[in-house]
């Protein structure tokens, strides 16, 4: 079982906040904009437009996503025309992260309207908020486009290709997208860049693992059972293994993600378990017997489905830590107390 989440901390992958580079602009200055007020012009308080986003951005990577929102919503009035793309992005992500990829999806529209430097991250960003959206062909056709960018660096290009790989998993495309990402991952072995596509690229494998397992009925002639049976043990534990690995990257929301599916991935094991007919060579008295046996082993299934809620919650209780994955594993943690 996967008792492993000591120790975790918050962490934001700069990889996901910077804008990827864009060709260097001419060189001989085009005539002056009359809506720009220029680098000096500063807020109230005596900080700049810049300045007041990246400390937004500061709030943001601290935790503080209300007070990151509310500084910017404050800021807008004050944003000149050369600085809205950056503004909007930023606007963008902090509702991303506030979990209203609706809004998200509009502000990063604006900023792929508007072009500069943060048009292409914009529809990187856009293609995650589609995928929050359920919408996975179209979260698969935006990462192809930027698939099709010239110059993008090769920690670029390393996050396109995680995300490449994670949209082919969400559409069906299974081999394609695991031989990506384990591709993509072994390029980043050991390192410490690209954390949150990196937990983000685990999590979606050892999900694929739980859903081939889950996959395999217990019913049907009894070596066809023990040999699924067997089939399901193994991929629940090659799951755990990139929950393991996964752990190590320090992203809790992955985390807890993980701790989701592998519980109920257990959970519906220990039922299915349960519910799995007794040989037909067996007389009544044996079958008594062997309905107890399985009685037992579903439950010690079933208690492994409750360690995962429970480390979950117990390490967002660590972290202090609260989101709609918190919530899910408090009901379903719940839920089991209220099977026992």
């Amino acid at each position: 079982m996967v008792m492993l989440l000591l120790g975790l901390a918050l962490a934001a992958d700069p990889a996901l906040d910077a804008p990827i580079p864009q060709p260097p602009p001419p060189t001989e200055p085009g005539p002056p904009d009359p809506s720009d007020p220029g680098p000096d012009v500063r807020m109230p308080f005596g900080r700049t437009v810049e300045e007041t986003i990246g400390d937004a951005v500061t709030l943001r990577q601290r935790g503080d996503l209300a007070g990151a929102r509310a500084l910017l919503v404050t800021l807008e009035p004050q944003v000149p025309a050369a600085g809205l793309g950056a503004y909007l992005y930023q606007r963008g992500i902090c509702e991303e992260l506030g979990n209203a990829p609706d809004a998200a999806r509009a502000f990063y529209e604006q900023v792929i309207a508007l072009g500069g430097d943060f048009a292409v991250d914009a529809h990187f960003r856009r293609a995650l908020v589609l995928e929050d959206l359920g919408l996975y062909e179209a979260a698969l056709d935006e990462v192809l486009l930027l698939d099709k960018v010239r110059g993008l660096s090769a920690d670029d290009e390393l996050t396109v290709s995680l995300q490449r790989g994670i949209s082919e998993l969400n559409t069906g495309k299974r081999t394609r997208g695991i031989r990506r990402i384990q591709k993509a991952l072994a390029a980043t072995e050991g390192g410490d860049t690209h954390r949150y596509l990196r937990a983000k690229a685990r999590y979606h494998l050892a999900r694929a693992l739980l859903d081939e397992a889950d996959a395999l009925s217990l019913t049907g002639p009894e070596r066809r059972v023990v040999k699924r049976l067997e089939g399901r043990a193994l991929r629940i534990k090659a799951a755990e293994q990139q929950i393991i690995a996964l752990t190590s990257l320090q992203e809790p929301e992955w985390v807890l993600a993980s701790l989701i599916s592998l519980g109920d991935s257990y959970g519906r094991l220990a039922t299915d378990l349960a519910a799995s007919a007794p040989p037909k060579r067996l007389d009544p008295a044996q079958v008594e017997i062997y309905r107890a046996e399985v009685g037992k082993k579903a439950e010690n299934v079933r208690t492994k489905s409750f360690h995962a809620y429970d480390s979950g919650v117990a390490l967002a209780t660590r972290l202090a830590w609260e989101s709609l994955r918190v919530a899910t594993l408090k009901e379903r943690r719940a839920a089991f107390d209220g099977q026992r």
